[in-house]
């Protein structure tokens, strides 16, 4: 992915994540909400921003360490995205994911010009919610029905633009809503195995367990072998390795959410010995636990 990066300009908006964005006027948009919009921490869930957007050929952005979570759903044209070393180009239909606290880039593509609705969520239960319907995990989606989606955030647009009494309340109820919908679409598409998903249930009722191979695969009644294959297929992983992915994830929202101690959280999720857990925690997000609980301190004021 390649930039004019004389015609960058870099800002930020909390001090931790930093936005870079092409100069110029590259785009036509309706915008509501954002930097000027104060949420009500009463809500769990709640839009910050959301907005119709015309972008043109020199259109770029890049985060680092995104302070945001939007969800962008591309109508025409097509966005070249990338996000932690994964890049695609998303095409109409599909919606790309900006995760929080991820590094990301995206443009326009070939075509030139991407017309696009992006809705911003944020909240207290987001990263909760973000987990369980396993979101987390994906960067696009295609959608089962495009016309669902974007209902939902045109509604979503209406509601900030009008502003009227419990705006906030509708708003929270609509960002449900496409979570749970972007959700359906995965589990329609991406987890199209009954066997994954039976063995992804019982990893996250277990997190604090220790579940071998052999048990997870007599726990939903098929063989090792079988069980692998499925995984390999349907999540291009091994069972035990997703099984750890799924423990360092609940982990990482316990050290935000949550004043555990690390020890704590380690049993929590099926470590016994904290050093053991602190070496694979590092193995995989490149920081200790308390690192990570340090350089993400400021979401636990959300």
């Amino acid at each position: 992915m390649k930039t004019n990066q004389s015609k960058i300009v870099r800002e930020s908006f909390d001090g931790i994540g930093w936005i870079w964005r092409s100069k110029g006027k590259d785009y036509v948009r309706e915008f509501y909400g954002g930097s000027h919009y104060i949420p009500d921490n009463n809500f769990p869930l709640q839009v910050l921003f959301v907005h119709d957007e015309h972008c043109y050929e020199n259109y770029y952005r890049r985060r680092e360490h995104s302070e945001v979570f939007s969800i962008e759903l591309v109508l025409e044209g097509s966005m070249v995205f990338k996000q932690d070393a994964r890049e695609y180009r998303v095409m109409p239909g599909e919606v790309f994911l900006i995760h929080l606290d991820r590094e990301n880039e995206f443009m326009v593509g070939p075509e030139k010009n991407c017309h696009r609705l992006a809705c911003a969520l944020t909240g207290k239960c987001l990263n909760y919610m973000l987990h369980s319907t396993r979101l987390i995990e994906h960067d696009v989606i295609k959608l089962n029905d495009v016309a669902v989606v974007e209902n939902l955030m045109r509604k979503c647009l209406e509601v900030f633009k009008t502003m009227r009494p419990e705006f906030r309340k509708n708003a929270a109820g609509l960002a449900f809503q496409l979570l749970l919908e972007l959700s359906e679409c995965l589990n329609k598409s991406f987890h199209n195995s009954d066997l994954v998903d039976r063995a992804v249930r019982i990893m996250e009722d277990h997190l604090s367990q220790h579940l071998s191979l052999k048990k997870l695969a007599e726990l939903v009644g098929t063989s090792r072998s079988s069980l692998t294959d499925s995984f390999n297929k349907h999540v291009n992983d091994s069972p035990i390795n997703y099984f750890i992915f799924l423990k360092m994830e609940a982990a990482k929202s316990m050290l935000v959410s949550t004043g555990l101690q690390v020890q704590e959280i380690a049993v929590m999720v099926g470590y016994d010995n904290p050093l053991y857990f602190s070496t694979e925690f590092r193995k995989r997000e490149g920081v200790s636990p308390r690192e990570y609980r340090r350089n993400n301190a400021s979401k636990r004021k959300l």
